[in-house]
């Protein structure tokens, strides 16, 4: 099943409660446009400035190498020229869902139907992931399993630290790969946006 059909089932299917945010200016409803990517978990609008990172994903770090029968590759490097070919000549749309500790918008983004995050854990170019207080999307992990249990991607190579791990200052791991998160912190894999020319210019920002 393809990962926007996924998407759209767990949406219609997940309680209203749980995909409860509090917009306030600081937080806009939509941001769509062209993006410069920064590396394999966020970009810049281009037109505004504005950073994005994928919320509950994470990719190898930029300075990363991977190990496969024999082969090194640069894992990280790959991540990040994945992000390019996904968005380049693209308009991306996101759904912000907050602001992270640097301030910067944590967000679901598609190009047309395609969750970039999901799509990306899926091919096992990265990891699903979400850090302290932010929430969690169940339906990554599920696609997480899939990809490790195929061995595709960062998967194929065994030894690769995960990139909270990789830090000099590492991140706690607050990972639920071993866990069944609680159900009232998680969020199922959200649906595609579509731009909304109704939105305010207070409420939707884009590049």
């Amino acid at each position: 099943m393809k990962v926007t059909a996924i998407s759209m089932m767990l949406l219609a299917l997940a309680p209203t409660g749980s995909l409860g945010q509090a917009f306030t200016s600081d937080v806009p409803r939509q941001i769509y446009g062209r993006v410069q990517v920064v590396d394999g978990t966020t970009f810049e609008f281009i037109k505004t400035r504005q950073l994005v990172r994928l919320a509950g994903y994470e990719a190898p770090r930029l300075v990363q190498s991977a190990s496969t029968g024999g082969v090194t590759w640069p894992v990280g490097q790959v991540s990040r020229a994945w992000m390019i070919l996904r968005t380049l000549g693209q308009n991306v749309n996101c759904a912000p869902i907050g602001r992270d500790s640097n301030k910067n918008l944590i967000a679901h983004c598609f190009v047309g139907e395609t969750n970039l995050a999901a799509t990306a854990i899926a091919e096992g170019i990265g990891y699903a992931f979400n850090y302290p207080d932010e929430p969690q999307v169940l339906a990554y992990f599920d696609l997480e399993r899939k990809a490790r249990g195929l061995g595709f991607g960062i998967w194929s190579s065994p030894d690769l630290s995960p990139p909270w791990l990789y830090n000099v200052l590492p991140v706690p791991d607050e990972r639920s790969g071993g866990r069944t998160p609680a159900a009232e912190e998680s969020l199922p894999l959200p649906l595609p946006v579509t731009p909304d020319t109704a939105l305010s210019l207070t409420q939707a920002q884009g590049g």
